[in-house]
């Protein structure tokens, strides 16, 4: 029964994700009067249908509530109708593809938002006391030459602001020795060559913070602070991940796909609301981020190409761009099948 209640959850936020990311290229569509045909929630058989007598939308919602899509007249060729996509100028074109993924970046930020909004307290950089104790039963206070009360202001060459911003750069570099710079009763210095924990899970070694840290007002400044850095950090965690697959950090076999990241938010709502909101953060800018990448059948594929059509001042062949999407969609989907087999071994 637990099972089937991860599944369902799992579908609902990616259904919604994506039918997110679907509303934002259907307004900036909307927005230069390009014709839409239909926009879908859901996929499969048609449960709900309307057909807007201005635009001429056909509006449905689908049986399988995972995502949704558009069907936006000449997007994908040539077309004569009235406010065809092919027919707009190539910025409007541009604003509209990248539309979708700027929905989910938003839609990040605004989660995040509320989650600062709904905390008990707000986390600052600075350091409290360490995890560890005394021989009098007392917490240790300084540790590697940082204090108690030194705010942390770099990892590195990282800029900090939050608790969450040194936690994840710990986490990140702290496998080895980090230079840590803070500020100390109002001087700033650098700490160089501190060892935190180091763990390994699956062959890959990270770096864990040991020390709690002070709190700080909630007032306004510190709620766009905390959301504004929150947010920021989900991003920075999504182009390490991508980093960490080119330089060979990570392998493609630790990959996960919608079966693996299902297993995760069976975890996450095992802690709470807030565990799994905070993931659907993360999973947004995911999605967000990656629709953006240079590939082909991306959303950030297709731009590459409207940057083409802009230097070159005429269109590449429609059947040219067809042949590339099509190698990339072949490649993406073989991709995901291999994540989805990994997947499953690792469930099994």
């Amino acid at each position: 029964m637990e099972i089937f209640w991860i599944f369902i959850l799992t579908v609902l936020i990616f259904g919604v994700l994506i039918a997110v990311h679907e509303l934002g290229h259907f307004l900036a569509a909307r927005l230069f009067k390009v014709k839409v045909n239909e926009f879908a929630i859901g996929m499969g058989p048609k449960l709900f249908a309307h057909k807007s007598k201005k635009s001429g939308t056909l509006y449905t919602i689908r049986l399988f509530p995972i995502g949704g899509y558009n069907s936006i007249e000449g997007e994908d060729g040539d077309s004569q109708e009235a406010g065809a996509f092919c027919s707009k100028p190539v910025w409007q074109r541009m604003i509209i593809i990248l539309a979708g993924g700027i929905m989910n970046l938003l839609t990040g930020i605004i989660i995040m938002a509320v989650l600062v909004l709904g905390s008990k307290q707000y986390v600052s950089n600075q350091i409290d006391v360490f995890f560890m104790k005394d021989e009098n039963g007392n917490y240790v206070t300084e540790y590697e030459g940082l204090r108690s009360g030194d705010i942390i202001l770099k990892i590195n060459n990282d800029r900090v602001h939050i608790a969450e911003e040194v936690s994840y750069s710990i986490f990140n570099q702290g496998y080895v020795p980090v230079d840590v710079t803070v500020e100390r009763d109002g001087v700033v210095m650098v700490i160089e060559d501190v060892s935190f924990p180091v763990e390994n899970e699956s062959g890959i070694y990270y770096g864990v913070r040991n020390f709690y840290f002070n709190t700080e007002p909630k007032n306004f400044i510190n709620t766009v602070k905390h959301t504004f850095y929150g947010s920021f950090n989900s991003v920075v965690q999504v182009f390490d991940s991508i980093k960490g697959l080119v330089m060979g950090k990570y392998s493609v076999d630790q990959l996960s796909g919608p079966i693996g990241v299902g297993g995760a938010i069976g975890k996450a709502a095992k802690m709470g609301a807030d565990t799994v909101l905070n993931l659907v953060v993360l999973l947004s800018m995911n999605l967000g981020i990656f629709n953006l990448l240079p590939l082909p059948a991306l959303d950030g594929g297709r731009f590459v190409f409207l940057v083409i059509e802009a230097i070159r001042r005429k269109p590449v062949p429609s059947a040219i761009e067809a042949s590339i999407h099509s190698v990339g969609m072949i490649l993406l989907l073989a991709l995901a099948v291999f994540v989805a087999f990994k997947d499953i071994v690792r469930l099994l």
